[in-house]
């Protein structure tokens, strides 16, 4: 959360600078989107998301009476 902070403040104060502000805010942002933590986050956000998309399927075929409600792609 403070590196999003961080790259909030760093864009307004960039955009004052002009384009040496600029081309700093894009090294930032780069360096942000390259970190392990974003990476961190990134990775746990898709295995929730994956928990639940197969909950759901689950609770779907539950109630539908059938096999598989939505079929795996990958």
């Amino acid at each position: 959360m403070g590196v999003m902070i961080g790259f909030a403040v760093g864009y307004v104060l960039g955009t004052r600078a002009g384009e040496e502000g600029f081309e700093e805010l894009k090294a930032t942002l780069k360096a942000i989107t390259s970190s392990d933590e974003v990476k961190d986050l990134l990775t746990g956000g898709f295995s929730l998301l994956s928990d639940v998309v197969r909950s759901g399927r689950e609770v779907l075929s539950e109630r539908t009476g059938e096999g598989p409600a939505v079929r795996r792609v990958a």
